[in-house]
């Protein structure tokens, strides 16, 4: 957003006196005065033309200060985190901990080339680990700690795909569809290098679909995903199901290792509440989540087949 912004004056200066030259030549516009003796008319045409230029400068001053304010705004953001690194002896208040939050928060994965993106998640790494390194754990962190594992592991899933951003944009199409006008070849030395928990499914390649669900590393759950309907529910609901909506609500999904390794990852009870049907058939994910509860020494969460 920030080059077309930039770019958009420069294009407009170079073309432009092109662009009048060739119009006086072939199209007499509705600015044109010339030939009206009328000095009324001739004034109303001159009014109309001003305010059009002053409304084009006008818009384009807005857009530019949107932008900078955006900019700001993100910079903001990373630089409570860089301000939390202080001290980690002395307990945070209560607005430090929301700017920390509102930090992870603003964290785009549909973006993943994103410098803001990069900044944040390093601090706030950084920022944890100095609690850890110092013994001094911070209850109030937890549900940002959760989503910040969440958020990096679907960026790690992102570089194993091999996604830029322009590839995972609002409009984008999963590489792995095989339908419709936005055919992919996909190659198979690249499929048969993916772990198993990314290798796309029939109905998977079948379905067009955006790619954020190609990162879940799931194959069950991506199917049922695609059995019930990608118009059947809200797709920006359950990311932010998954990844926890915080303060004040349970994360949906807690990564402990390797993000591409269904084995690795645990849901939550609150998820299971709310979106059981998701995750229904996903037996190395649902005895993924007994075990690391059983490790906190917490009863299992589902009752599996012996």
């Amino acid at each position: 957003m920030a080059n077309s912004s930039i770019t958009g004056p420069q294009q407009t200066s170079i073309a432009g006196p092109q662009q009048s030259s060739i119009a006086d030549k072939w199209v007499k516009g509705e600015d044109d005065w010339s030939g009206i003796s009328d000095t009324r008319e001739r004034r109303k045409i001159q009014n109309r033309r001003n305010q059009r230029i002053r409304r084009s400068r006008k818009r384009r001053e807005m857009e530019f200060r949107d932008l900078a304010t955006s900019e700001s705004q993100q910079l903001a953001s990373a630089h409570a985190i860089s301000i939390s690194l202080v001290s980690t002896q002395q307990r945070h208040t209560d607005s430090e901990i929301e700017a920390i939050t509102d930090a992870i928060r603003s964290v785009n994965i549909l973006d993943p080339e994103s410098e803001n993106n990069r900044m944040i998640l390093q601090r706030f790494e950084a920022f944890v680990y100095r609690y850890y390194e110092a013994r001094t754990p911070q209850i109030t962190l937890l549900p940002s700690l959760s989503q910040f594992n969440f958020i990096r592991a679907l960026l790690a899933n992102v570089e194993v795909l091999g996604l830029s951003s322009n590839q995972m944009d609002d409009d984008a199409i999963s590489p792995f569809n095989s339908l419709g006008s936005h055919q992919a070849e996909v190659p198979t030395t690249l499929v048969s290098r993916l772990p198993a928990g990314l290798r796309p499914t029939d109905l998977q390649c079948a379905t067009l679909h955006h790619p954020w669900i190609d990162l879940l590393p799931v194959p069950e759950m991506r199917d049922n995903l695609f059995r019930r309907g990608l118009d059947s529910f809200d797709e920006d609901e359950l990311c932010h199901a998954l990844r926890g909506r915080t303060p004040g609500l349970d994360p949906g999904v807690l990564v402990w290792r390797d993000p591409w390794d269904p084995c690795g990852w645990e849901v939550t009870e609150a998820f299971v509440r709310s979106w059981g049907w998701v995750i229904s058939g996903c037996w190395d994910l649902l005895r993924s989540t007994n075990k690391w509860r059983a490790q906190r020494g917490e009863k299992p969460l589902f009752r599996l087949p012996s």
